[in-house]
């Protein structure tokens, strides 16, 4: 295949992958989600239900994207999230479809997600009816809903920059996730995305994609113990600051050498 139809045919596979996202959204929000959600069980245990669902859904649409030739994927010490549970796992951000990525391998697990898909037509039934967490909500609450879920033993993905990577620049972390992870006494599963060529990034539309095929390298670390970075620190501010700021450190130490 030349390298013009090549590109062309993969602007139509993005726009056919990405119409099939928000409309899977919405048909799910309508008729699967609420059917698992109205099985008998816990409040806890039906959106666990309906999260498998959309760990399922993902893994689809994860497929599908390297069968329509968008992005190849590799994936790098993958086994080590099967010790996750009741853990936070965290991630650099540096395109849209990270999120899906994450959900995709990790079939038991929450997400803490920005206010804005709370709000989203397409996507809003889906974060309701997983349970997902929403980062703007009141800060004892969301530690709260985040303590019970971590007890469950389900991880928490959370991206500490609290959006995707600006293009050129290095992530800033925000200190949620390690104020979920000293305050909830659990400890830190890292996880490393790289794409290259870049694509989906801050401020990009969906047809902005690269001349070639994105390829994107997942890689998981050994859990970071908090206890051992934050040392003899008591104050869980203190605590939070020393531990946000290594974990900064830490990704762009990796990222500067993916």
């Amino acid at each position: 295949m030349s390298a013009g139809i090549n590109y062309y045919w993969r602007l139509l596979a993005t726009g056919y992958n990405f119409a099939l996202f928000g409309l899977g959204g919405f048909l799910l929000a309508l008729t699967v989600l609420p059917l698992a959600r109205c099985w008998p069980g816990s409040a806890q245990t039906r959106s666990a239900r309906a999260r498998r669902v959309i760990h399922h859904a993902f893994r689809y649409f994860v497929w599908q994207m390297r069968v329509t030739g968008v992005i190849s994927l590799e994936l790098s010490d993958i086994d080590k999230l099967g010790a996750s549970d009741g853990h936070v796992v965290i991630a650099n951000h540096p395109t849209l479809i990270d999120v899906v990525l994450l959900v995709a391998l990790l079939p038991n697990s929450c997400c803490v997600v920005k206010d804005a898909l709370w709000k989203n037509p397409l996507l809003r039934g889906v974060v309701r009816a997983t349970g997902y967490i929403n980062n703007n909500a009141d800060p004892e609450r969301l530690l709260s809903q985040c303590g019970q879920t971590l007890r469950a033993g389900y991880s928490i993905i959370v991206f500490p920059e609290g959006t995707r990577t600006r293009p050129g620049q290095t992530p800033r972390f925000q200190r949620g996730a390690a104020h979920i992870a000293v305050r909830c006494g659990v400890d830190i599963v890292p996880v490393t995305i790289c794409c290259e060529p870049p694509m989906l990034r801050k401020g990009e539309r969906w047809y902005q994609i690269p001349p070639r095929r994105a390829h994107l390298r997942v890689s998981v670390g050994d859990a970071l113990p908090v206890a051992a970075m934050v040392g003899d620190t008591t104050a869980p501010a203190l605590a939070t600051r020393r531990l946000n700021r290594y974990l900064q450190d830490y990704y762009q130490g990796v990222c500067a050498n993916a």
